[in-house]
């Protein structure tokens, strides 16, 4: 996983770069752990996805206290 790092700064190129190199490595990784059938690689992958996950709750908590007027409570 050479490419795709978790953590760093809460900034839209920063969360576009996340996203993109996080859709890579799923899309490598993800295929052989499944046609493998090996749960070790899928407990890995799993938790990197609940890091993305939690990094993408920060990036949507700081939105929303920088731009409340694009917040939609009918959503």
């Amino acid at each position: 996983m050479p490419d795709y790092h978790m953590g760093g700064s809460l900034a839209l190129l920063t969360a576009l770069d996340k996203t993109n190199k996080f859709a890579e490595f799923l899309r490598d990784r993800m295929i052989r752990a499944l046609e493998s059938q090996d749960p070790t690689e899928l407990h890995y992958l799993l938790a990197q996805l609940d890091d993305y996950h939690s990094y993408m709750w920060r990036y949507h908590k700081k939105l929303s206290q920088e731009r409340p007027e694009r917040i939609n409570p009918g959503i």
